[in-house]
């Protein structure tokens, strides 16, 4: 089919959900029905931050989309159901730190580094010359194109402004580009009674910062020969309003460190300065005085710590409306605590190809028809990310020992072992989602789609 028959998608942001939406469309497009463009406001493809967790549920997604054998070589064991621990708690904020409790899935997690991720995507993108996929879509992508507004009529075609840019086109626009989205709030200006949706313009800080870094292993075996991560799949050492994970990426060549600082007098402030910032060793290391040895070896060996001010959005309740989509962190960036945030943006990103590349859903896209898509898409994502973001900053609150059981404890204090197990076991219910089945989700959409569909063709 030629371009200008097909469908054209736009996609704003090439982040890991904007390149997995577009690998997923190429995927399901049989029919070949879709010409895709990626527009990226940056003049290079890069990611930030260090390691991603794959769990099964979004493992089973990655696979539909053909990237299994791309992907499979990059993560530390081979996926699979074998019940595998994600995550050694131990007792962190004491000179001696003790054993707490394994929390254990099914699976595990699988862990990747952010390069190595987006690497594999961009080797499965649909672009004229890459051999690792087939063609069913068209593919361009766009760098340094800034959307700054857009418009549309309920018959024409979409109309893409840039920054120093010329306007394009298109029939349906994607918002992928992030917690920053430079299209959220042009599509909230758009709902009907906008100044309702003013509290989801912007992101809120949540009182907490993150200190991240890589060590490698040869530094670790020198400094603290024997040190417990070198052969474990992953830890996390808890205290009074601060905890720390480290994990094995790069095939264990690699130890990602992300230290957690919470304040919880300035939970919902606005954050001053910007979002990532250089700092000293000396200053994380601060942050982690009088803790356990394990964590303040693995700080001295991290050679260049960033401190990341985190941030989410207020529990957005529409994610789309006409031909305009929001998805991943344009949507409902979350905080880190779960692990997440890739995740459930790669399920939008499932959800929309699927109802977009459904064999009841027609060629020529009628304003009713795409309403009702649009609907349905809403019934199955939005419930679902509001339950994960809630879900993350209650396990938040239980990785820093300050959930409701530890009330009245100061840092470094002697809680109770049941207390400390029974939130580590907390934490580890609220893995449980990792291994539930993502294409029920797709099968309830569909049928959705078809349920409604006959009649908004008409």
């Amino acid at each position: 089919m030629s371009q200008d028959r097909r469908v054209r998608v736009a996609i704003v942001g090439a982040g890991i959900v904007g390149l997995t939406f577009a690998i997923a469309l190429n995927e399901f497009d049989r029919d070949h029905k879709f010409a895709i463009d990626i527009y990226e406001a940056t003049p290079e493809l890069s990611e930030i931050g260090a390691g991603i967790n794959v769990w099964p549920r979004t493992w089973e997604i990655l696979k539909q989309f053909g990237l299994e054998d791309t992907l499979t070589p990059c993560f530390d064991h081979a996926p699979d159901l074998e019940p595998r621990i994600i995550f050694g708690v131990r007792k962190g904020d004491q000179k001696d730190g003790f054993k707490v409790h394994d929390i254990i899935g099914n699976g595990g997690a699988l862990r990747i580094h952010r390069a190595d991720f987006q690497r594999s995507l961009l080797k499965h993108l649909p672009l004229p010359g890459t051999a690792a996929t087939k063609m069913n879509s068209l593919c361009a992508v766009h760098l340094s194109h800034r959307l700054i507004n857009y418009s549309y009529t309920n018959a024409g075609p979409i109309t893409l402004n840039f920054e120093g840019k010329p306007s394009t086109t298109c029939d349906i626009l994607i918002g992928a580009d992030g917690i920053k989205s430079s299209l959220r709030p042009m599509f909230l200006n758009r709902l009907p009674n906008p100044q309702r949706y003013d509290k989801f313009r912007e992101p809120v800080w949540s009182g907490t910062v993150a200190y991240r870094g890589l060590v490698s292993r040869e530094d670790l075996e020198k400094v603290y020969p024997g040190h417990r991560i070198l052969d474990h799949p992953g830890l996390m050492y808890t205290g009074k309003s601060r905890y720390t994970v480290m994990y094995p990426v790069s095939g264990g060549n690699f130890i990602n460190v992300v230290a957690i600082v919470h304040d919880t007098s300035k939970d919902t402030t606005v954050w001053k300065g910007p979002w990532k910032t250089d700092v000293t060793q000396a200053e994380f290391f601060e942050q982690y005085t009088g803790w356990d040895e394990e964590v303040q070896a693995l700080i001295r060996c991290v050679k260049q710590p960033t401190k990341w001010a985190l941030q989410s959005l207020n529990h957005l309740d529409v994610f789309a409306k006409g031909r305009v989509f929001l998805m991943g962190d344009s949507a409902h960036a979350m905080l880190p605590h779960l692990g997440a945030g890739a995740s459930v943006g790669i399920e939008d990103a499932y959800i929309l190809a699927s109802l977009l590349t459904h064999h009841s859903t027609p060629r020529v896209l009628s304003t009713h028809y795409i309403n009702h898509l649009a609907s349905v898409y809403n019934t199955i994502r939005v419930p679902r990310a509001i339950s994960m973001a809630k879900s993350t900053i209650d396990t938040g609150y239980l990785c820093n020992l300050e959930a409701p059981i530890y009330e009245g404890y100061k840092p470094g204090d002697e809680i109770p072992m049941d207390l400390l197990v029974e939130g580590a076991r907390t934490i580890e219910r609220n893995w449980s989602w990792t291994t539930t089945n993502a294409s029920e989700d797709r099968w309830r959409a569909e049928e959705l789609l078809g349920r409604g569909g006959e009649m908004a063709m008409l």
